[in-house]
């Protein structure tokens, strides 16, 4: 799972209808609020997906939803003004599929799934599609899901919101960041005026190596609307990304100075402190957002960076401390994804192996409790889990555990069609390749997951042993300018910039802990120096997909 980083990058690429288009929008199902003709079986428009309810009311929450969650990133009024929707429409299939996508409530989601498919047969055909896709990608159903979003982007290449919608799913839930890219250039070229491509469009540029194209994007997308708080925070998002801390603090507070109870923008300024190395400081900001922020979900989510400043700062009682605390609240709470992501992060810093694997059991055993899940969830923690014992066994120098955690993996990804799935296999086939000394072979696997922390750590050894030093100096440095909040990045970046300014690559170590014997045990190098992202990330080997390939 990559919690909370994916989940606020997926939140920040969800961007619907512009600021003004959003207002136009609004204006014209408002005026419509009182007609006696304003409830329809569907809102019937030729080039975008028909919406259907008998009620002109939940039509208008629904739009409202729309705009301030994905526009505006005003996340709370956006659920709000979903749920007010269904409740205005009862029947409102599309209305129940939206908000079972948006939430971030795992019991609110599946209830909502389980009302768009009772009800679906009241909507059109091609709403029933788009419920297929919202419903899939969810549920784990991603076969019929990305046949359904074929079959709309097909039918409706000028509905310019779903275009933009399925492209940040390919961003940022699949990371297939060339094919997200590719969607919204072609989008861009049929509709310049429409502003939130723009802003996904620099996110996956940055998410997928090519950042020096993000900032004028960012540029237009800020004088587009210049008083909405969110192309600030973006700006602030990407800047951090391309490891410009100062901007990104800049950016940050612009967004708000707009927008004061901005809860996205607090918590951007917080982990930019954490990865400054200034932890004290970050944890004074977590503390800020997390007083911000309504939704418990997300709560949840901050507590978890919270937490990880101690491991930042090589705290490991402290950490470990922080994490469980975190993870009884969850297991109280009913948020098992968030409670396994604890034991897992505890693992990954734990510098005793066998006891670093029986973190990772408990967080495996969270998912088999009675928790509610999105299948496609479970299946993401569950996949991230595998590879993370993979990584720590092969580490550790215990290949038997090594390939004993591969082989569910390995099951896993022959029927899914999820890249993070995919990605984890490929990370941990690839780690046993290492251990076996087959190099070579290595390289490939690594290849398929381009971005990934272990991967890039993994591959640079890889290239060295197999003869190319300087191939396994440049992705030292590749993985040394990432600058994101995922776990992974934590652990392995630091590392990374650790061997560079050492003059050697980054080898996997025969112990447990995270950094070369001759540094504290499981303590991250500082952060304080941070390296930007290359401005271009590009593999010999074969290119990479996407779910549409």
């Amino acid at each position: 799972m990559r919690l909370p980083f994916e989940r606020t990058i997926v939140i920040a690429l969800l961007a619907g209808l512009s600021g003004a288009a959003a207002h136009a929008q609004t204006q014209k199902f408002a005026s419509t609020k009182h007609s006696p003709n304003a409830a329809p079986a569907a809102m019937v428009k030729t080039d975008t997906i028909p919406v259907t309810t008998k009620s002109a009311e939940a039509r208008r929450a629904y739009q409202m939803g729309i705009t301030n969650f994905a526009d505006l990133l005003m996340l709370d009024a956006g659920l709000d003004y979903f749920r007010q929707a269904v409740k205005d429409d009862p029947r409102f299939a599309l209305g129940h599929a939206m908000l079972g996508f948006s939430t971030f409530d795992p019991r609110e989601g599946e209830r909502e799934r389980a009302l768009a498919n009772k009800y679906a047969a009241l909507a059109s055909p091609d709403e029933r599609l788009l419920i297929r896709w919202l419903n899939g990608t969810k549920n784990g159903q991603l076969v019929p899901a990305i046949a359904a979003m074929n079959d709309l982007l097909g039918k409706y290449p000028n509905d310019t919101e779903f275009a933009n919608t399925v492209a940040g799913w390919l961003c940022s839930n699949e990371q297939a960041y060339d094919r997200g890219a590719d969607l919204l250039e072609r989008l861009l070229k049929r509709h310049p005026e429409f502003v939130p491509a723009v802003n996904n469009l620099a996110y996956c540029y940055a998410l997928g190596g090519r950042a020096s194209l993000s900032p004028p994007l960012m540029d237009r997308y800020v004088a587009a609307m210049p008083d909405q708080p969110n192309p600030q925070d973006s700006y602030g998002e990407i800047s951090r990304m391309m490891g410009n801390f100062p901007a990104a603090l800049e950016h940050y507070r612009a967004a708000l100075k707009i927008s004061p109870d901005f809860t996205s923008s607090q918590v951007g300024i917080a982990s930019t402190y954490a990865l400054m190395g200034d932890e004290s400081n970050a944890r004074t900001e977590y503390v800020k957002a997390i007083a911000m922020a309504k939704d418990p979900a997300t709560i949840m989510n901050y507590r978890l960076l919270w937490a990880m400043t101690y491991f930042r700062e090589s705290d490991i009682e402290s950490g470990r401390k922080a994490y469980l605390e975190v993870a009884a609240e969850a297991h109280h709470k009913g948020f098992g994804v968030q409670e396994a992501e604890a034991h897992r992060t505890m693992a990954l810093f734990n510098p005793d192996p066998k006891s670093a694997l029986r973190d990772l059991d408990s967080a495996r055993g969270v998912l088999a409790e009675k928790h509610v899940y999105a299948p496609g969830d479970r299946d993401s923690e569950l996949a991230t889990i595998l590879q993370t014992r993979t990584y720590i066994a092969v580490r550790a120098g215990m290949p038997e555990v090594a390939k004993a955690a591969l082989a569910p993996l390995s099951n896993m990804a022959r029927t899914s069609r999820s890249n993070i799935v995919q990605q984890a296999y490929h990370s941990a086939n690839g780690a046993v390749l290492v251990s076996q000394r087959l190099y070579a072979d290595s390289i490939s696997e690594f290849l398929d997951d381009p971005r990934g922390p272990f991967s890039l750590q993994l591959l640079a050894e890889a290239e060295t042993k197999a003869g190319e030093p300087s191939a396994g100096h440049e992705i030292l440095v590749r993985l040394a300018g990432i600058n994101d909040e995922r776990v992974e990045t934590a652990f392995a970046v630091p590392q990374a910039r650790a061997a560079l300014k050492a003059g050697a690559p980054a080898a996997v170590q025969p112990s447990g802990t995270p950094e070369p014997a001759a540094a504290p045990a499981a303590a991250p190098a500082p952060a304080a120096q941070p390296i930007a992202a290359p401005a271009t990330v590009s593999f010999s080997g074969r290119p990479r997909g996407g779910p549409l390939d």
